[in-house]
């Protein structure tokens, strides 16, 4: 296991696992430069970003850069427990995506029966149609077994899979 430490930022880079998971906890923020992470990873990467919890202009730029960087090295990157933060932005900026697989996110969510309300973690691949036509999946509810809802626009957290399916 290696551990980089990008301003407050983070990586714990697990060599052992194929393909290599990398798991980012902290903030993408001016204080992160993401080169040596770049630097770090080959071969097939699994980001895991779970842990992030904020993320502004500059660290969206970052992020960018090591979209690019490690696509024109050939890496092949999928995301997977993408957390809120970033999320959201996956579907306002097409770079931020930059040939990547989105396995698995983290999206708002709310029980209908007691207002519980909790980020829930929704895979993609068995509700591809369905998030693609904007229709977050019912999930159960940690606390009362209600149904949980998406508590906020479809759009927000989907919008990258209409837009991937092209025309």
């Amino acid at each position: 296991m290696t551990r980089l430490a990008l301003g407050r930022l983070t990586v714990d880079i697990d060599e052992s696992s194929r393909p290599r998971r990398a798991t980012l906890v902290g903030r993408l923020d001016e204080t992160a430069p993401l080169a040596s992470l770049a630097q770090a990873l080959s071969g097939d990467v699994v980001l895991d970003t779970a842990g992030v919890t904020f993320i502004n202009s500059i660290g969206l730029r970052e992020w960018i850069r090591l979209l690019r960087n490690l696509s024109d090295r050939g890496v092949v990157v999928a995301l997977d427990r993408v957390s809120e933060p970033l999320a959201a932005q996956l579907s306002m900026v097409l770079a931020a995506r930059h040939r990547v697989t989105i396995v698995s996110l983290h999206v708002p969510y709310e029980c209908t029966r007691c207002r519980f309300e909790e980020s829930m973690l929704v895979e993609v691949a068995p509700h591809r149609a369905a998030l693609s036509q904007m229709k977050a999946p019912q999930l159960p509810c940690p606390e009362c077994g209600g149904d949980m809802e998406l508590a906020d626009l479809p759009e927000r957290y989907f919008w990258f899979l209409r837009e991937d399916a092209g025309p």
